[in-house]
């Protein structure tokens, strides 16, 4: 397998490229999502800490607008993780999940610092910018605000930007997964 074809290769990436996906990026994402989090709340005239003094429920018919046939802001505390999945506001799962996500950074730091694919290291930065995003709101109120409603054309979870970047982030890592192979197989032939 040639250099070039290598997703994560053993030297590590340079130090300026690091800082651009592995801090930037990534700060540049949490920012994004923090003021779509607080814009939300003052939307709905609720306190940025709306979660933290919610802990435990999960949705309130006075935080609904309809933007259009298709999508609505729908401000929501998810206490679980991703998909309705883990509900319930235990504080050993607080914490955990809280966590879990900062280590779950840490990996991703280290697997980034050796990616060598320009789209795997734009989809590690993806990932890790939602991630910090979600673990903030877990980490200072408990559960994670989330606001953005696809519940009239059928997709009934309600999600946040956070969460979009690590989707954006996880197809990425899948597709770079998926050219790293065809071009090592291409190489190879």
């Amino acid at each position: 397998m040639t250099e070039k074809t290598k997703m994560i290769g053993e030297a590590p990436i340079s130090n300026r490229l690091f800082l651009q996906f592995g801090l930037i990026l990534p700060a540049i994402m949490v920012a994004l999502d923090q003021v779509s989090k607080w814009a939300t709340t003052k939307l709905f005239d609720q306190p940025f800490d709306y979660c933290e003094s919610r802990f435990g429920e999960v949705s309130y018919s006075d935080t609904d607008l309809e933007l259009s046939p298709l999508m609505d802001i729908h401000l929501t505390c998810n206490p679980g993780i991703s998909w309705g999945l883990l509900q319930g506001d235990s504080s050993l799962k607080r914490w955990g999940l809280t966590i879990f996500a900062f280590l779950m950074v840490i990996a991703m730091l280290y697997i980034l610092r050796r990616t060598q694919d320009k789209l795997g290291r734009w989809a590690l930065a993806f990932v890790i910018g939602g991630a910090i995003g979600n673990a903030i709101d877990r980490l200072f109120f408990g559960a994670v605000t989330d606001m953005i409603d696809f519940g009239d054309v059928g997709f009934h979870f309600v999600f946040n930007v956070a969460d979009s970047f690590i989707t954006i982030g996880v197809i990425g890592l899948f597709l770079s997964s998926w050219l790293v192979e065809r071009r090592a197989k291409q190489d190879a032939t």
